[in-house]
């Protein structure tokens, strides 16, 4: 009878500690889903962003193409910001963190939803090398061209003014030159500003693929861990 009543005890036991770790790992996978959903908010607004400056990069370059001592700056001042301002993808990993820190993905006992968000791991961190490599060696030789070409005497207010990094100005109008002049029409130095806006421009082209990319693989794994929890 003592064993007996010894080894119900254990199983009891266990069995309280497999449900606590049932709810542990569902209350992680209820943690992740809300950071998955701020990452889609995020990428929203990101990817719209980042179509509309596609579309300012191109009318730049085309601006730039038409710089002359006749034609002075060609309007270019009021795209001064766009080539090396960008609004960055903010990864949302508190849950994420906290599963590889206290070894939490032990108690997410679902194989399936214990891959998908390794992966989107793996695709967050594939995206911001992307931006690493890609984009921000490019920013510090984009601003020296920039002061090079610039007469930003023009508009003192872009020293005082907080600019959003792609839409408008926070609501301070800055009146910018038109056509404006600049500081030199040295064909070299208007060449190489050109080259890099182009280069930037096919960085960011390849930087909001990686975002689309990264929309495409989020929504599954929400709806995947959704119903495979019941959560919503």
């Amino acid at each position: 009878m003592l064993f007996l009543a010894v080894f119900c005890g254990f199983l009891a036991e266990y069995q309280l500690e497999h449900l606590i770790e049932k709810q542990k790992g569902r209350q992680y996978i209820s943690s992740f889903l809300q950071d998955l959903e701020i990452d889609n908010k995020q990428l929203d607004q990101l990817i719209p962003a980042f179509i509309e400056k596609d579309e300012l990069l191109d009318t730049l370059l085309l601006k730039i193409r038409g710089i002359g001592a006749s034609t002075g700056a060609n309007g270019i001042y009021k795209y001064y910001r766009h080539p090396f301002a960008y609004p960055d993808f903010i990864y949302t990993d508190r849950t994420i963190q906290q599963l590889k820190n206290s070894g939490g993905m032990r108690l997410i006992a679902d194989k399936a939803a214990s891959d998908s968000i390794i992966a989107y791991d793996a695709a967050v961190r594939l995206t911001s090398i992307g931006i690493s490599e890609g984009i921000k060696d490019l920013l510090a030789p984009t601003k020296l061209l920039t002061f090079k070409l610039f007469d930003l005497r023009c508009c003192p207010e872009l020293g005082t003014a907080v600019l959003p990094h792609v839409r408008g100005t926070g609501g301070l109008k800055i009146d910018f030159p038109e056509p404006g002049t600049l500081l030199t029409y040295d064909n070299k130095i208007i060449t190489e500003y050109f080259n890099i806006v182009q280069e930037l421009k096919r960085q960011y082209a390849l930087y909001l693929k990686d975002l689309e990319d990264l929309r495409k693989t989020n929504n599954p794994v929400r709806d995947y861990l959704q119903k495979k929890y019941h959560l919503k």
